[in-house]
């Protein structure tokens, strides 16, 4: 008696359970929760702080510097190692999507990489070697002040840009 009991009341926890996954509540399209998730890789970090110039110091003022750029370049490297885990976009084509994407997030990212160490190694004695140093460096930030990142490349798709406009993650 107590076995049927309990195989009564398990059946009907069953029967409610599917029934209750039959309501209205509505699943997002496989793009569209892609999306959320990327938004949400996007937007994990921070803002990194504007280096401080130390006039008494040209040697701390290299050192802010060359520490803004491997912060920059650490965020770089954690948001391709997160974006390339979520796999292609669930889009026509999203396997070339994110090549692309990841493409050129990683030469943006190389790009800052070495303009860090070039800036490590410059000798530095004086404000005037300082600039001079902090210029040649220049194009990387060029180059990484252009790069609009990668949902910019990602949104190039239509039917990803307009699950990007769906998706609850992407709109905070």
């Amino acid at each position: 008696m107590v076995r049927r009991s309990i195989a009564l009341v398990a059946l009907a926890s069953a029967a409610a359970l599917s029934v209750a996954g039959c309501g209205s509540e509505k699943k997002e399209a496989p793009e569209v929760a892609w999306a959320g998730r990327a938004c949400g890789v996007m937007t994990q970090s921070s803002p990194l702080p504007v280096p401080k110039l130390d006039n008494a110091s040209v040697l701390k003022s290299k050192a802010s510097f060359v520490q803004l750029l491997d912060g920059i370049s650490d965020r770089m490297r954690t948001l391709e190692v997160k974006l390339s885990g979520l796999g292609a976009p669930p889009v026509e084509g999203g396997d070339a999507l994110l090549r692309t994407t990841m493409s050129n997030l990683t030469r943006t990212h190389s790009t800052v990489t070495t303009a860090s160490r070039q800036l490590a190694k410059a000798k530095v004695n004086d404000k005037r070697s300082l600039q001079q140093a902090v210029g040649r460096v220049g194009k990387a930030f060029g180059q990484y002040n252009t790069y609009q990142g990668p949902e910019q490349d990602l949104r190039k798709n239509p039917k990803l840009n307009a699950a990007f406009g769906k998706a609850p993650a992407c709109k905070k």
